[in-house]
C-alpha cells in the first residue's frame, strides 16, 4: 500500500503548492527525530531508527553509540535491537537474592544494585516534552540503561522491587500508564482508534502504529504496588488500591476462554499465565475463590510434556494460538515460568507431582559449568520479531528451583 501511494503521489508532491506543504512535513520529522537523538544520547529507541546524512554531525554522534548495541555471542558478533541491561539486572538480582547466599555473593550483588542506582531516570525530557508526544519518565528505567531515556512500565516496575530510595517517583510512572480498561501500557497511554493500525508501514511488525495494553506489565505493576503499600500504607492509597482493583479486572476480562492469557513479551501463554498468576495472586485471590485462576492452572497443567517441561512454539505469537515445538521438545525457560505460575496457587498442596517432574528436568538439564543450555527463542517484539534474551536460561532456573525448594515438600 505504501509503495503504490508514494508511487501515485510522488510527481504531484514535488510541483507547487504540495512541495511546500512536504517541505514543511520534512522539518517537523527531522525536528522529532533530532529530539528523540538528544534525548536518547544518541542511542534512540532502537537501531532501526540509526539512518542519517553521513556527512552530518549527528551521523558522526550515532556512530559513537554504536557499541551499545554491538554483543558477543558464543558464535561470534551479534547486532541487538536494543539493551536489556537494566531488565536483565533486575531480574538477576531478584534470583540471587532468593537464594539467600547474599555472604557469598555480597559484592555481586552490590555491583548489580549500583547499575540500577546509576540507571534512573532522574529526570523528564527536555523542553516541552508532551508537544513531542512523550510521556514523564522521572523516577522510571528504562530497559537498558540511563542514557536511553525512555521509560518503559515493566523494567520500571522490576526496579522499584530493587530500588526504594526513588519509589514515590517510580509509583507516579505506574499509575500515569494505567489506560481506561485497566491495563497497563509500556511507553505512554492506549487510547488512539483502532484502526489507525491499517497504517502501519512496517513488513512483519504488527500493532506498532498505536500503543497497548499489556497483561504482563498489568499483572507485575500489581505485585510491586502490593509490596509498595507495605512500605508505606499512607502513600496514594486510595489511587493504588482503585489501580489493583481495575488492574485485576482487566487481567480477568482478557483471559481467553481456554484459561490461557496471550503474552506479549515472551513465548507466549506460557508466559502470559505466568504472569497473570502472579498478579492475581498478589492481588489476594485464591484457587478457590477465583475462576481466572482455576482456569489458568488447568491450561499450565494440561501443556506438560512427558519429560515434565513446557513446549510452546514461537508460531504461537503470529498465529494467536497456543503451537507446541516441533517434536514436542521441552523448553527449561518456558518450564520455568509454569512452575513458579503453578506455585502461587497451592499446586504442591494438591498436587505436587507436575513440580517434582518440571525440577527434575531442570536439574538433569543443567550443564557441568552450572548454567542450562540454550534453546529456543522466547523473546518476541510486536508478533513476529524474535528476542534472544542470553540471561533468561540462567536467571528463571534458578529463580524457580528456589521457590520449588522454598514451597514444596521434597518427596
Amino acid at each position: 500500500m505504501w509503495d503504490s501511494l508514494y508511487i501515485c503521489t510522488k510527481s504531484l508532491l514535488t510541483r507547487w503548492p504540495f512541495n511546500k506543504l512536504r517541505q514543511k512535513a520534512l522539518e517537523v520529522t527531522m525536528k522529532h527525530i533530532h529530539y528523540e537523538d538528544e534525548n536518547t544520547r544518541y542511542i534512540t529507541i532502537g537501531c532501526i531508527e540509526k539512518v542519517e546524512n553521513p556527512n552530518g554531525d549527528y551521523f558522526k554522534k550515532h556512530l559513537a553509540r554504536t557499541p551499545d548495541y554491538t554483543w558477543i555471542a558464543e558464535d561470534g558478533m551479534k547486532m541487538q535491537s536494543f539493551g536489556s541491561q537494566a531488565w536483565d539486572t533486575s531480574l538477576a538480582l531478584q534470583a540471587l537474592i532468593a537464594c539467600n547466599m547474599t555472604n557469598e555473593i555480597g559484592s555481586t550483588l552490590k555491583k548489580g544494585h549500583e547499575f540500577m542506582k546509576e540507571s534512573l531516570v532522574k529526570e523528564n525530557p527536555s523542553g516541552d516534552f508532551k508537544s513531542m508526544f512523550r510521556h514523564i519518565s522521572k523516577g522510571s528505567w528504562t530497559f537498558s540503561d540511563h542514557d536511553h531515556g525512555w521509560q518503559i512500565s515493566d523494567s520500571t516496575i522490576e526496579g522499584l522491587k530493587m530500588e526504594p530510595e526513588q519509589l514515590f517517583d517510580a509509583v507516579n510512572i505506574l499509575l500515569s500508564l494505567q489506560c481506561k480498561n485497566g491495563g497497563l501500557a509500556v511507553w505512554e497511554l492506549a487510547g488512539a482508534p483502532k484502526w489507525l493500525e491499517l497504517l502501519n508501514p512496517t513488513e512483519f511488525f504488527a500493532d506498532v502504529v498505536l500503543e497497548h495494553e499489556y497483561v504482563e506489565c498489568t499483572a507485575s505493576s500489581i505485585q510491586a504496588l502490593v509490596l509498595f503499600k507495605k512500605l508505606y500504607p499512607g502513600h496514594r492509597t486510595n489511587e493504588i488500591d482503585n489501580f489493583i482493583t481495575n488492574a485485576v479486572r482487566f487481567i480477568e476480562d482478557v483471559q481467553i476462554p481456554d484459561g490461557s492469557w496471550y503474552g506479549n513479551w515472551g513465548s507466549c501463554f506460557t508466559y502470559g499465565a505466568w504472569f497473570s498468576l502472579g498478579g492475581l495472586a498478589s492481588a489476594g485471590k485464591t484457587y478457590n475463590s477465583c475462576l481466572a485462576i482455576r482456569k489458568g492452572v488447568e491450561f499450565l497443567l494440561k501443556l506438560q510434556g512427558d519429560d515434565g517441561g513446557w513446549i510452546e512454539s514461537w508460531l504461537s505469537f503470529p498465529k494467536d494460538k497456543y503451537i507446541p515445538l516441533e517434536g514436542n521438545r521441552s523448553n527449561l525457560v518456558q518450564t520455568t515460568w509454569a512452575i513458579m505460575g503453578l506455585l502461587h496457587f497451592g499446586q504442591a498442596e494438591r498436587d505436587p507431582t507436575p513440580l517434582h517432574r518440571a525440577a527434575k528436568l531442570l536439574i538433569n538439564s543443567q550443564m557441568e559449568d552450572g548454567d542450562f543450555p540454550q534453546q529456543e527463542v522466547t523473546g518476541v517484539f510486536k508478533k513476529n520479531c524474535m528476542l534472544h534474551y542470553a540471561e533468561y536460561r540462567s536467571i528463571f532456573p534458578l529463580s524457580a528451583l528456589t521457590e520449588y525448594v522454598r514451597c514444596v515438600p521434597l518427596p
